[in-house]
């Protein structure tokens, strides 16, 4: 009798009796499918270290394991914790299917005719600095660039299935399972999240043909009682959706495609109204530009028209430019405070753990949350600086437009509506995401601290006071923030006070209370069909999710108990 069987059934079966697998006769889409089957159900860690740290399966050449070292490619010290198993695998059979920002190579060609490709370390006024995949540094003087653009290729190689056999990639895939994160006791990182018994619902806000490209923010349009603006990131443009009784509109109200570069992470950002909107017709944007090859976030005016139903066109007022030496980590947040003066969010610019040490550094803008004044000007300067900002008059190597600082990536903030009080989503580094509540001149301790825990003391100056997050929590529960709102809504009184927020790459949804900025209680609260790049408001207290795939969602918290 003769038995055909699929590349499943012979991978799994003949590596379970301890015969060496050929693949030879198979194509390479039989071959990775054999790989993913022995690596989900079999492999040793103690001989998969011994892989990675092998010359054949070349990991140590981009990757660390200690969290100390960085390389071309991110560290992997609790990559077990954030990555699944069959996470794991796509990720090292599939380099390119998913290519996290920081670690996107660029590739740079010269004058000379030569190529160089690479992950971007920094961009200084004189040269840029790649990563090889060698683990080599490669200087290149701005002079000498010809053309430089983003690679949707990874460093990685695709084609390790061709180095260790299928087996030795299961020892392989079991060892990084193995590299999670260090339980800590501390009461603002809670080894267990638990969930409430019934999560809240979600509720498309749109119908499916009004759906969005990439939306990253949603605002409620002042004087109106139901529409809001939607702003999408690689179209630059900025919907207006109006909720009708019989029918819902969706208008065009401003396309920003003449002034903001775009790219798979680059583009419009944020949108905020003037508080007297209704008045002066001004609002703000924060957008993405490239300027004698510096990637640069911008703090810009524009005005809508008379009847504020659509942008009024021509150039914006730019007020602020932050220049960052690398495309990553730009914040991407502003909103005006209760005070009336324009907050911003700027992040520490990369490149990975902050060498240079920008969220301690006070002459500078990253890592810091900004606080100008738009009704005034200071001289040639479009905006004044608040009499109240701590900096003010310090001296002059210190930036007054500080209001605080020590952050990473502040994404998304918000006030409570009842205490005033400002709440930041900060997307970490290697270990925690946090979520802090920010005092004038506090400094949040990013890189000196990453949540509670000490991270390096390069920048850490005498005498200095940090102040912790609310809570850091760990990578087997998110990745990436998605700071939202305390709830002040009257739909579910359990819920007020209580401060909703996510994650966009687990998309858990999650409610916690504190008090004097010390964590008593979360609860994981549901679960977002697609990943939350914002949350929402509107005028009753509600409160609405962004979803990135194009759909804005309304949490229905009614039936459901923060308990």
């Amino acid at each position: 009798m003769r038995l055909s069987m699929t590349p499943f059934i012979s991978f799994t079966v003949l590596i379970a009796m301890g015969i060496t697998v050929s693949v030879g006769g198979l194509n390479d889409s039989e071959v990775l499918t054999g790989y993913r089957a022995v690596a989900m159900e079999s492999g040793d860690a103690v001989r998969g270290k011994r892989i990675f740290e092998s010359k054949e399966a070349a990991c140590k050449k981009c990757h660390t394991i200690d969290g100390i070292e960085q390389l071309a490619g991110p560290g992997l010290d609790v990559i077990g914790d954030k990555y699944t198993r069959k996470q794991l695998i796509r990720s090292v059979l599939e380099p390119s299917a998913s290519i996290h920002p920081d670690y996107a190579a660029i590739v740079v060609a010269t004058k000379d005719g030569k190529t160089h490709t690479g992950v971007l370390r920094r961009t200084s006024d004189t040269e840029i600095e790649l990563f090889g995949s060698d683990g080599k540094l490669v200087h290149i003087p701005l002079y000498d660039i010809d053309e430089q653009q983003r690679s949707t290729t990874s460093l990685m190689p695709a084609d390790l299935f061709k180095t260790i056999k299928p087996d030795e990639f299961a020892d392989l895939v079991a060892f990084l399972t193995t590299l999670r994160q260090t339980t800590l006791a501390h009461p603002g990182m809670p080894a267990e999240i638990s969930e409430i018994k019934k999560p809240l619902r979600l509720e498309p806000f749109h119908s499916e043909e009004m759906r969005f490209d990439h939306p990253v923010w949603m605002i409620a349009k002042p004087g109106t009682q139901n529409t809001f603006l939607v702003v999408e990131q690689q179209t630059r443009k900025v919907w207006m959706l109006q909720k009708g009784s019989q029918k819902d509109t969706k208008t065009l109200f401003a396309d920003m495609s003449h002034e903001s570069i775009t790219g798979q992470f680059e583009g419009v950002m944020c949108l905020a109204f003037h508080p007297n909107f209704v008045q002066n017709r001004r609002y703000y944007m924060n957008h993405h530009v490239r300027e004698g090859g510096i990637f640069s976030p911008v703090i810009v005016e524009r005005r809508a028209t008379n009847d504020l139903s659509r942008d009024a066109g021509g150039a914006s007022k730019r007020l602020l430019r932050i220049k960052q030496p690398t495309d990553l980590h730009w914040g991407g947040m502003l909103a005006f405070g209760p005070d009336g003066y324009l907050y911003i969010g700027a992040g520490d610019a990369g490149p990975q753990e902050d060498p240079d040490g920008h969220g301690q550094d006070l002459s500078i803008l990253l890592g810091k949350i900004l606080r100008i004044d738009v009704d005034h000007t200071s001289g040639e300067q479009p905006y004044s600086i608040p009499d109240t900002n701590p900096f003010k008059g310090n001296s002059e190597n210190v930036r007054p437009e500080i209001w605080a600082y020590g952050f990473r990536m502040p994404w998304r903030f918000s006030w409570d509506s009842k205490t005033q009080d400002l709440w930041i989503g900060d997307i970490g580094q290697s270990l925690f995401e946090e979520v802090s509540i920010a005092r004038v001149g506090e400094n949040h301790g990013w890189n000196v601290y990453e949540g509670f825990t000490p991270f390096s003391n390069r920048y850490r100056r005498a005498g200095e006071t940090f102040t912790p997050p609310v809570i850091a929590y760990r990578r087997r529960y998110g990745v990436s923030v998605t700071g939202g709102h305390v709830y002040r809504g009257e739909r579910s009184s359990s819920f007020v006070g209580a401060y909703i927020f996510s994650d966009f790459e687990s998309k858990r949804i999650w409610a916690l209370k504190q008090s004097n900025r010390q964590l008593v209680k979360i609860r994981q609260i549901g679960n977002c069909p697609e990943k939350p790049a914002s949350f929402s408001i509107d005028k009753d207290g509600e409160l609405f999710i962004v979803g990135y795939g194009g759909t804005i969602f309304r949490l229905i918290l009614d039936d459901s108990v923060f308990e």
